[in-house]
Parts: structure tokens; sequence; C-alpha cells
């Protein structure tokens, strides 16, 4: 679950968007924390050890009975000393039974001897957004199987437990002149085809803006480009396949994301029987 994002506000770095659990959970919650790359950037070693110490206190705050903490940051080969650093500082912190993971990209997986290896117990490789979705393209950024497997040919000696997330989610991108402008929030084709003043294009799944509009609480300009994308089950599902065929990890968990009882209905209860058995 994620608990907050940490940005940098002015020349400070502080826990935004901060999670509220109400009411008592039967099930263990894993607190996740996002961290923009540019935290590494601009903190020095002293100010990162400052934040350690607030990130796991602001953790502590939102549930303190957890078995294990993971973060997310997409750190770079000039980031990546301070953002291990960061890691290790929680970790003196905290009891020794406390578990860590960390998100992985696919780059971190092909090109790991200059990524490095962050200090903790397990990674989750995120296979979703394989594209750039920054620029308008016919293909699908969400999820590529091809792109995918390309990243892959180091798989096999990755030198750190992995868990796999898979993309079972749709999304709505618009694009203004051909470059990226929002990601549209709780939106499905069907909204987009029942607004007259979108219409659909020779491109698949994308739809033109006629006019200005307010649509979904943003605005919109004429000519815009609004592109749908979700997530081919098959493909997920072979891609998933060879790469239970790569590792040599005795067990590994298979992750749905986002699941939510929205994305539910994205795939049938026989799809996700399958995606979880062993073929």
């Amino acid at each position: 679950m994620r608990f907050f994002d940490v940005d940098m506000l002015q020349n400070e770095a502080i826990p935004k968007g901060i999670v509220s659990v109400k009411s008592e959970v039967n099930q263990e919650i894993v607190p996740t924390v996002f961290i923009t790359n540019r935290v590494f950037e601009r903190l020095n070693y002293d100010q990162i050890e400052v934040l350690s110490v607030k990130v796991l206190g602001q953790i502590n705050k939102v549930l303190s009975t957890h078995k294990e903490i993971q973060f997310d940051c997409d750190w770079t080969l000039t980031t990546k000393n301070k953002y291990f650093f960061f890691v290790e500082k929680i970790k003196e912190k905290s009891p020794k039974n406390l578990r860590f993971s960390a998100t992985i990209r696919l780059h971190q997986i092909k090109f790991y001897e200059k990524t490095g290896i962050p200090p903790v117990d397990e990674g989750v490789l995120m296979l979703y957004n394989t594209g750039d979705w920054r620029k308008l393209a016919k293909e699908n950024s969400l999820f590529n199987a091809q792109t995918t497997m390309n990243y892959l040919d180091n798989l096999s000696k990755y030198p750190l437990e992995l868990n796999f997330a898979f993309p079972f989610f749709q999304q709505v991108l618009a694009y203004r002149n051909g470059i990226f402008y929002t990601f549209i929030k709780n939106c499905t084709s069907g909204d987009i085809e029942a607004n007259t003043a979108f219409e659909k294009i020779e491109t698949k799944n994308q739809f033109l803006c006629k006019d200005d509009v307010q649509f979904k609480n943003i605005s919109f300009r004429k000519n815009d480009i609004l592109k749908f994308e979700n997530s081919d089950f098959e493909q997920i599902n072979k891609t998933k396949n060879k790469i239970l065929q790569k590792i040599i990890a005795p067990k590994t968990t298979l992750i749905l994301y986002h699941l939510d009882e929205k994305n539910l209905f994205n795939f049938s209860q026989s799809q996700i029987s399958t995606f979880f058995s062993q073929n």
C-alpha cells in the first residue's frame, strides 16, 4: 500500500499525500514509499540521513505493525549511491527482523552491473509502462511483450530475489501537439465515446478533440488527442510464462497492479485463475 510520496518543496524533502489507516486490517500491509529522483539529486548525505529518520517516523505514524517496507525510486547512475545510502540508514534504525524491498525497472535488470543492486531483501520488477508514454505513438506504452523480453536477457543472473508486477489496469493519456499533456483518472474508452466533443480517428484507440471542452475536470483544446491503453491478457500471460522459465528461484510472487474493484472487471475470473496457474 502506498503510504506517501517524498518530494522536494523548495529546499526540503517532505512526505506528501500521506495515507490514513482508519480501521483495523486483517491482512498484512506492506508500506510503500515513492521517492522522486530529484530528492537524491539535491540532498547531501547529512540531509539524507535526517530524511531517513523522518520517513521511518512517518511510516510508523501511519502503521507500526508492519513486517516489511518497500521503497519505490527510479534511481539513476548519479543518484544510486545516495539512494542506497538512504536505504542503509533506514535499515540501521529498524528492527533486525524487518524486511525491505524495492521496485526495480526493466533497464535496471538489463544494465544491473552499472545501475547497481539496492541493499534490500528482494525486488519487485515493474513490468508496465514499457514504452515511452511521453510521446504520442501508435504503440501501446502500457505493456509490450517483445519490449519487455528484450530487457530480460540478464534476468537469471540478477543477484536479488524478484517478484513480478504485471499491469491489470487501463489508462487514458492526453497529448497536445504530439507531446504528453496529462493522465486522465477514472476514465474509460466508453466515457470518451459518450462525449460528443471527441471522435475516433484512424489510429486505433485514439480520439480527436473537436472543440475546446471540459472533460473529467480537465480543460482540453481543439485538436488534442486522447489515447486509451489497456493490458492484453494473452500477451501478459505468455510473458509471465517466459519469465518463470528464465528464473531459478524456488518460488516467486506474481502481483496484479493495480488491483481494485474496477480493474477486476478488466479480466474474467477464468483469466485471473489462468494467470496464477503454473503453465
